[in-house]
């Protein structure tokens, strides 16, 4: 949408925001089984493993993801002004903000109202619920929102930064604006967070600071970072806020509540803006980024101060964007070329993998582990060599040999991960 039709429709709006509804007039789009036909990555039992989905959104650039409230993961269809829900199976539904875009929906979060809020770089805050109906927010400076700068505060209000302040939206749609100190302006990457101390903390991208301002009185404080162009801020498990620089030098950092600075040096290519925009406390409670400086997600351990980067993977010219926990325990991880790939850090395990056995007829067991699911179905590739039936509980599977030969016992969940059991009989 022009300036000029932005501010038209503003207009019309007033300050009590304007609805209509958001769901997109085009096909959603369907539901596909399993992953393609199979996983791209299968998992195999040992460490972190990739699943990815091609979501067949309208456009191929997203941007930030968010866990909704009803289970699923949301992100930012940043091409085509959507919001776009995807389940755990695959399927998309997408939900136009077009009408009310002022720019590209670069940030999003959760209200307490369960509602998404979204800012596009514009002079509004636009608020979409699960059902797609859509209201738009004007800023009442006119100022523009920064790229990564949303969260909850404590208070229960959405909390964002803006190019010259610091701004919250009540539930019922009420801005207040809070102007940064003399020296601290058009802040284009400003990451906010909650902290453990209840404020909310704010990166100041383009004077290499870090805000704090306490929720009850709007009380700004500036902290000042030498060589570090602070964008995304997240709360770790140490109770510390988090924050990437944008630096030619890759750096992480972290402040503590009283406001101590640290940083530390990281190996990656994380010095870019193309790089550690979104990023976001991942499912294990720690900070996690998509990096696409050099087409990576990485985790930071906060005791360690140290960094383990997981390579997705992706397609020719794709680049991870954003980061999200889901629902199911693993990290969900959006690009700029269309793909979406699921690190599943705690993948389906058997034990053993190898069974070896001395004559037909006799017996062992195998065991299956996998977060968040009870059943497996298990298969034999070769019945004249060992056959497998159900154990005496969900999470087991009795192999019994035949005849002589090699064969494989594979165990599969309900979304297509296996794993093969090696058996020999002799």
């Amino acid at each position: 949408m022009s300036a000029r039709r932005l501010a038209i429709f503003a207009l019309a709006c007033a300050l009590t925001g304007c609805s209509l509804s958001g769901e997109q007039t085009r096909p959603n789009a369907p539901a596909y089984s399993t992953y393609r036909s199979a996983p791209l990555v299968q998992q195999k039992g040992k460490g972190a493993q990739w699943i990815q989905f091609t979501p067949h959104t309208i456009g191929a650039l997203d941007s930030a993801m968010a866990l909704g409230p009803d289970g699923n993961v949301w992100f930012i269809d940043e091409d085509a002004d959507r919001l776009a829900r995807i389940s755990a199976n695959g399927a998309v539904k997408e939900f136009s903000f077009e009408s009310v875009a002022g720019g590209s929906g670069v940030s999003m979060t959760v209200g307490a109202d369960k509602e998404f809020y979204i800012g596009d770089e514009s002079s509004s805050i636009i608020r979409v619920t699960v059902k797609g109906t859509v209201q738009a927010f004007p800023i009442p400076s006119g100022d523009a929102t920064a790229i990564d700068g949303m969260a909850l505060g404590s208070d229960g209000n959405v909390w964002f930064a803006e190019f010259n302040h610091i701004a919250k939206i009540t539930p019922s749609g009420k801005i207040t604006e809070f102007a940064y100190p003399p020296g601290y302006s058009t802040n284009q990457y400003g990451g906010v967070t909650t902290g453990s101390d209840g404020n909310v903390w704010f990166a100041e991208s383009s004077n290499n600071a870090i805000g704090r301002v306490v929720p009850s009185t709007g009380k700004i404080t500036m902290f000042p970072i030498p060589a570090c162009t602070p964008a995304a801020m997240v709360l770790g498990n140490d109770k510390n806020v988090w924050f990437f620089c944008l630096s030619d030098e890759p750096l992480l950092g972290n402040i503590t509540p009283k406001g101590k600075v640290a940083t530390f040096a990281i190996g990656g290519a994380f010095g870019s803006n193309e790089t550690e925009q979104f990023c976001a406390r991942g499912p294990d409670g720690e900070p996690w980024c998509a990096s696409g400086g050099d087409g990576t997600v990485f985790r930071v351990n906060t005791t360690s101060h140290t960094v383990t980067n997981f390579t997705p993977p992706l397609g020719s010219g794709v680049r991870p964007d954003a980061v999200a926990p889901g629902s199911d325990g693993n990290l969900w991880v959006d690009s700029v070329g269309g793909d979406l790939d699921v690190l599943v850090t705690n993948p389906m395990t058997v034990t053993p993998t190898k069974l070896s056995f001395s004559a037909p007829e006799q017996k062992k067991t195998v065991s299956v582990s996998e977060r968040g699911t009870t059943s497996w179905t298990a298969k034999s590739s070769n019945t004249a060599v060992a056959t497998v039936t159900q154990g005496s509980s969900k999470s087991s599977f009795d192999v019994t040999s035949v005849g002589k030969g090699r064969c494989k016992i594979t165990i599969s969940d309900s979304v297509g991960n296996r794993v093969a059991v090696k058996v020999t009989v002799t």
